[in-house]
Protein backbone atom coordinates (compact mmCIF):
# COMPACT_ATOMS: atom_id res chain seq x y z
CA UNK A 1 0.00 0.00 0.00
CA UNK A 2 1.50 3.42 -0.95
CA UNK A 3 1.51 5.88 1.46
CA UNK A 4 2.10 9.96 1.24
CA UNK A 5 5.28 10.55 3.04
CA UNK A 6 5.59 13.85 3.95
CA UNK A 7 8.96 16.06 3.20
CA UNK A 8 11.36 16.33 5.86
CA UNK A 9 12.09 20.15 5.20
CA UNK A 10 10.86 22.43 7.97
CA UNK A 11 9.68 25.95 7.27
CA UNK A 12 8.88 27.51 10.78
CA UNK A 13 8.07 24.19 12.52
CA UNK A 14 5.53 22.53 10.56
CA UNK A 15 6.34 20.38 7.69
CA UNK A 16 4.50 20.27 3.55
CA UNK A 17 3.64 17.91 0.85
CA UNK A 18 5.38 20.52 -1.79
CA UNK A 19 4.73 21.67 -5.19
CA UNK A 20 3.74 17.99 -7.27
CA UNK A 21 0.94 18.06 -4.32
CA UNK A 22 -0.18 21.37 -5.09
CA UNK A 23 -0.10 20.60 -8.87
CA UNK A 24 -2.32 17.67 -8.50
CA UNK A 25 -5.08 19.39 -6.29
CA UNK A 26 -5.18 21.98 -9.34
CA UNK A 27 -5.29 19.39 -12.12
CA UNK A 28 -8.09 17.91 -9.60
CA UNK A 29 -10.54 20.48 -9.38
CA UNK A 30 -10.44 21.20 -13.07
CA UNK A 31 -11.63 17.73 -13.59
CA UNK A 32 -13.89 18.06 -11.64
CA UNK A 33 -15.21 21.42 -12.42
CA UNK A 34 -15.27 20.84 -16.14
CA UNK A 35 -17.05 17.46 -15.09
CA UNK A 36 -19.62 19.13 -13.34
CA UNK A 37 -20.04 21.95 -15.90
CA UNK A 38 -20.88 19.17 -18.32
CA UNK A 39 -23.25 17.26 -17.02
CA UNK A 40 -25.24 20.05 -15.18
CA UNK A 41 -25.04 23.15 -17.82
CA UNK A 42 -24.04 22.58 -20.81
CA UNK A 43 -25.85 19.06 -20.81
CA UNK A 44 -29.35 20.85 -20.38
CA UNK A 45 -28.97 23.68 -22.58
CA UNK A 46 -28.43 20.99 -25.59
CA UNK A 47 -31.29 19.14 -24.61
CA UNK A 48 -33.30 22.18 -24.49
CA UNK A 49 -32.47 22.98 -27.98
CA UNK A 50 -33.06 19.35 -29.45
CA UNK A 51 -36.40 20.00 -28.00
CA UNK A 52 -36.70 23.43 -29.42
CA UNK A 53 -35.64 22.02 -32.59
CA UNK A 54 -38.00 19.06 -32.95
CA UNK A 55 -40.78 21.39 -31.65
CA UNK A 56 -39.81 23.51 -34.58
CA UNK A 57 -39.82 20.70 -37.46
CA UNK A 58 -43.51 19.51 -35.74
CA UNK A 59 -44.87 22.93 -36.35
CA UNK A 60 -43.01 23.34 -39.98
CA UNK A 61 -44.78 20.00 -41.29
CA UNK A 62 -48.22 21.40 -39.88
CA UNK A 63 -48.07 24.52 -41.40
CA UNK A 64 -46.01 24.46 -44.65
CA UNK A 65 -43.86 27.68 -45.49
CA UNK A 66 -44.18 29.34 -41.56
CA UNK A 67 -41.59 31.45 -40.62
CA UNK A 68 -40.02 33.61 -37.77
CA UNK A 69 -40.74 30.64 -35.35
CA UNK A 70 -40.21 31.50 -31.77
CA UNK A 71 -40.63 30.08 -27.99
CA UNK A 72 -42.34 32.44 -25.58
CA UNK A 73 -42.63 31.51 -22.20
CA UNK A 74 -45.10 34.17 -20.42
CA UNK A 75 -47.77 31.94 -18.47
CA UNK A 76 -46.92 29.12 -20.27
CA UNK A 77 -45.08 27.25 -22.81
CA UNK A 78 -45.81 28.66 -26.46
CA UNK A 79 -44.60 29.15 -29.92
CA UNK A 80 -45.31 31.48 -32.07
CA UNK A 81 -44.74 32.11 -36.32
CA UNK A 82 -46.46 33.74 -39.42
CA UNK A 83 -46.82 32.50 -43.62
CA UNK A 84 -47.71 35.60 -46.01
CA UNK A 85 -51.25 35.98 -44.43
CA UNK A 86 -51.63 34.58 -41.41
CA UNK A 87 -50.44 34.89 -38.26
CA UNK A 88 -50.10 31.45 -35.78
CA UNK A 89 -49.76 30.98 -32.19
CA UNK A 90 -49.23 27.11 -30.70
CA UNK A 91 -49.67 25.57 -27.38
CA UNK A 92 -46.80 23.47 -25.44
CA UNK A 93 -48.16 20.37 -26.94
CA UNK A 94 -47.82 21.97 -30.70
CA UNK A 95 -51.56 22.30 -30.97
CA UNK A 96 -52.96 25.00 -32.79
CA UNK A 97 -54.21 28.03 -30.11
CA UNK A 98 -55.24 31.06 -32.34
CA UNK A 99 -54.75 32.55 -35.45
CA UNK A 100 -54.93 35.72 -36.37
CA UNK A 101 -55.05 37.47 -40.26
CA UNK A 102 -51.74 39.50 -40.91
CA UNK A 103 -53.46 42.30 -41.93
CA UNK A 104 -54.59 42.69 -38.59
CA UNK A 105 -51.08 43.61 -36.84
CA UNK A 106 -50.84 46.85 -35.77
CA UNK A 107 -46.87 47.40 -33.96
CA UNK A 108 -47.67 51.34 -34.10
CA UNK A 109 -51.28 51.19 -32.33
CA UNK A 110 -49.60 49.08 -29.73
CA UNK A 111 -46.13 51.66 -29.34
CA UNK A 112 -49.03 54.74 -29.23
CA UNK A 113 -50.80 53.26 -26.41
CA UNK A 114 -47.84 52.52 -24.59
CA UNK A 115 -46.70 55.42 -24.59
CA UNK A 116 -49.92 57.70 -24.17
CA UNK A 117 -51.38 55.50 -21.82
CA UNK A 118 -49.07 53.92 -19.68
CA UNK A 119 -45.94 56.98 -20.25
CA UNK A 120 -43.78 54.12 -21.83
CA UNK A 121 -41.27 54.64 -24.40
CA UNK A 122 -41.30 51.62 -26.36
CA UNK A 123 -37.64 50.01 -27.26
CA UNK A 124 -39.17 46.78 -28.38
CA UNK A 125 -42.71 45.45 -29.37
CA UNK A 126 -43.23 41.95 -29.94
CA UNK A 127 -45.86 39.53 -30.18
CA UNK A 128 -46.40 36.56 -27.71
CA UNK A 129 -49.32 34.56 -25.55
CA UNK A 130 -50.49 36.26 -22.67
CA UNK A 131 -53.30 34.02 -20.27
CA UNK A 132 -55.43 33.46 -22.93
CA UNK A 133 -55.36 35.80 -26.23
CA UNK A 134 -52.42 36.41 -28.47
CA UNK A 135 -50.97 39.95 -27.35
CA UNK A 136 -48.11 42.53 -28.19
CA UNK A 137 -45.49 43.04 -25.52
CA UNK A 138 -43.93 45.91 -25.14
CA UNK A 139 -40.64 46.69 -23.12
CA UNK A 140 -39.51 50.03 -22.55
CA UNK A 141 -38.34 52.66 -19.50
CA UNK A 142 -38.03 49.70 -17.61
CA UNK A 143 -41.47 48.13 -18.02
CA UNK A 144 -43.18 45.53 -19.85
CA UNK A 145 -46.48 45.87 -20.47
CA UNK A 146 -48.44 43.12 -22.55
CA UNK A 147 -51.30 44.71 -24.52
CA UNK A 148 -54.35 42.52 -25.74
CA UNK A 149 -53.65 41.95 -29.89
CA UNK A 150 -57.60 42.82 -30.61
CA UNK A 151 -58.60 45.14 -27.99
CA UNK A 152 -55.14 46.73 -26.88
CA UNK A 153 -56.43 46.56 -23.22
CA UNK A 154 -53.65 46.04 -20.79
CA UNK A 155 -53.09 42.11 -19.82
CA UNK A 156 -49.95 42.33 -17.57
CA UNK A 157 -47.43 44.98 -16.28
CA UNK A 158 -44.34 44.70 -14.40
CA UNK A 159 -40.55 46.42 -13.86
CA UNK A 160 -37.96 44.66 -16.12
Amino acid sequence: MAVLKKKTKKRGGSSYYGFPMTLTLVFTFLFVFALLWSLFISGPARVHDEQLAKAYATIEKKVPGIQGLRQNIFDYVTYQGYTEDTLYWFDQKLDEITTRDIGTLDYEKAREIAQKEYGIEPSTVELTFGYNSPCYEVIGSDRMLLLDYDTFTRVYERQV
